[in-house]
């Protein structure tokens, strides 16, 4: 006899529908929706989110209007700032897509692509977090590599508790190649003229000081 996998919402527990995928394994198909403004809506599936070579992040969450939702949202966008030209970063909801939409664009988030699992929980079923009733979805955190092999799940047991971002983020910056440390260099050296301009300044005699303040007095 299988043992139904539960999660709990202030203490009170709700039943999961599949199972998750090991670590390890081969991430499942899905289909996730978008809509844009004028557009008809466009599925998105594994394939589509890792066509372009790159490790992939899932933020899966109930609802933007919730607030660990919003949390969620929030310091997952803010946490791929440095690396979000490197990887694909999802968030997952139970919304419509347009209130996605709408919630990045209120929020400003940059490094988040919002898809809706809403018109028939394909998602949440093949991950194993769709709540059974009443059919949306647990919060719960994955990442798949660019292979599509699953590299961490994290199923949060008390849908009112945040992720591990932490651990999340680790995995996910481990699978990303190591730069050249040529670039970091070619970086420095781009940076560097911003300092003797600020030196020269510095080393300004007091005449020639004086004389520049009292230009500045009469421009103003």
């Amino acid at each position: 006899m299988t043992t139904k996998r539960v999660i709990t919402f202030l203490g009170e527990e709700y039943a999961l529908l599949g199972e998750a995928p090991a670590v390890g394994s081969p991430a499942p198909d899905f289909r996730l929706w978008y809509f844009n403004k004028g557009e008809e809506g466009s599925p998105f599936g594994r394939d589509d989110l890792l066509e372009r070579g790159r490790p992939l992040l899932l933020s899966v969450i109930t609802s933007v209007d919730t607030p660990v939702g919003k949390i969620q949202a929030r310091k997952f966008d803010r946490l791929l700032r440095p690396i979000h030209e490197d990887v694909t970063a999802v968030l997952v909801s139970s919304d419509l897509p347009f209130t996605l939409n709408r919630f990045k664009e209120t929020e400003r988030l940059k490094h988040l692509i919002g898809l809706s699992d809403y018109l028939d929980q394909s998602f949440g079923r093949a991950f194993g977090v769709v709540i059974e009733e009443p059919l949306i979805l647990a919060r719960a955190v994955f990442v798949i590599d660019a292979a599509g092999i699953v590299q961490y799940e994290q199923v949060v047991p008390e849908i009112t508790d945040e992720p591990d971002y932490a651990a999340a983020m680790a995995t996910l910056k481990s699978l990303l190649p190591v730069k050249p440390a040529g670039q970091k260099r070619r970086a420095s050296r781009r940076r560097a003229p911003a300092a003797p301009k600020r030196a020269a300044v510095a080393r300004m005699r007091p005449a020639a000081r004086a004389k520049k303040a009292t230009a500045g007095r009469r421009r103003r």
